[in-house]
């Protein structure tokens, strides 16, 4: 027999119709139950701060929700905006402002080189490659991106104009930047500060399952450097509340916050002013610590049953894996360099995962190694399923 039929062989609930998905990082059903069960005990708002929530303007969001945005991602109010659902097409607009208009210490343009920590954020590389922005790997330390690698890069190449980052619970690795290397990164990035933008996505800012470090703002370690124009955080409510319709924020200096209302008055009359106020009175009902011990609740047993699958592999030296205190991924890499087979014979079996690469620029992993497991949306069961089917094929192929 090969291998697919052991497998049917050893997991006869498995059926040519089976499939499973774990390849992106969606809140679960149960997670979203939680938020309209209280929504639908909200008064939804039409004014609120003295707005009128229904009609055009208010570029920077209302006031309540930039506050809501400036205690989750550690921020200055007046440094902070409310915006649209998204945080990721915060960061395009971001990119597009910095490559068209440019911010007072970010000009981004075709030439732009932008260093990346690998393994890292498939659409953070794929937004970066749109641009026709070259990308610079570096891999990670055990407290966060490998600094030796960053500082060679920023000494030895022409036109290094940036850097990308999601320092909480890094995606797909869970790595959570230290404050020391953040420290000694703006050191770092200080004397290229003329043309350097450093995008901080802090997509998981409050996502802890275990006890995690504590992290100073950003703007404090920024402002410490003399480069307060240099930084552009953003976050959302998209894995707090509704992944398809959250509120996402963005907090960099005054400046620049001036300069992308500007661009934004070209693309929108404004935000999402009554999902902004929905947002607002939710937290109101529901303060942010009390959602996440809510998720947390759902979404940390799954990741308790992923280390219990995984570990044994780890310990035969079969692979590496991190196992992360937050976040919503887990990161594999194969002892054997044979991902793309791993990912081939799992989708033979009906489970789908992220293309080979996918966690690196251009798709191109190196070593052929890290394959992304994203457990969050899978229902316990579902996803026990998917984690029998992923350690059979790594098994039978090492």
């Amino acid at each position: 027999m090969n291998i697919l039929e052991h497998i049917r062989e050893e997991l006869p609930w498995l059926d040519a119709n089976s499939t499973y998905d774990l390849t992106r990082g969606k809140p679960a059903p149960e997670q979203l139950d939680v938020v309209q069960n209280i929504i639908a005990q909200i008064e939804i708002p039409f004014e609120l701060d003295g707005i009128d929530l229904r009609n055009y303007g208010n570029p920077e969001g209302l006031p309540s929700a930039r506050k809501l945005g400036a205690s989750i991602l550690k921020s200055d109010y007046d440094e902070t905006h409310a915006l649209d659902n998204s945080s990721l097409t915060l960061m395009h607009q971001i990119v597009s402002c910095s490559f068209f208009l440019g911010f007072k210490n970010s000009k981004l343009n075709s030439a732009s080189k932008i260093i990346c920590p690998v393994p890292g954020y498939d659409r953070h590389f794929k937004l970066l490659e749109n641009f026709g922005i070259e990308m610079i790997t570096v891999p990670f330390q055990e407290d966060g991106p490998n600094l030796n690698a960053i500082q060679k890069i920023l000494k030895t190449e022409k036109n290094v104009h940036g850097m990308v980052c999601v320092p909480r619970h890094s995606n797909p690795t869970g790595h959570s930047y230290s404050d020391d290397n953040v420290k000694r990164l703006f050191e770092l990035a200080c004397p290229h500060k003329e043309n350097f933008s450093i995008f901080w996505d802090n997509a998981y800012a409050c996502h802890d399952l275990d006890e995690t470090i504590g992290q100073t703002p950003i703007d404090q370690i920024a402002k410490a450097n003399d480069m307060e124009h240099n930084y552009f955080q953003v976050g959302s409510t998209s894995k707090i509340t509704l992944a398809g319709a959250g509120v996402s924020f963005f907090s960099s200096s005054k400046n620049n916050l001036e300069v992308f209302v500007d661009f934004r008055n070209a693309i929108t009359p404004g935000p999402n002013k009554i999902n902004q106020g929905m947002h607002v009175k939710y937290f109101e009902a529901v303060p942010v610590e009390q959602q996440m011990q809510k998720l947390k609740e759902i979404i940390k047993p799954k990741f308790e049953l992923v280390d219990q699958y995984l570990k044994p592999l780890q310990e035969e030296g079969k692979c590496t894996y991190t196992k992360p205190t937050g976040g919503y991924f887990f990161s594999f890499n194969s002892s054997n360099n044979n991902a793309d087979q791993i990912i081939k014979y799992c989708g033979d079996l009906g489970l789908k995962l992220l293309p080979v690469g996918a966690c690196f620029p251009y798709q191109d992993d190196p070593d052929n190694r890290n394959i992304r497991l994203a457990p969050t949306f899978p229902d316990y069961a579902t996803l026990e399923r998917c984690l029998k089917i992923f350690t059979k094929v790594v098994n039978h192929l090492n």
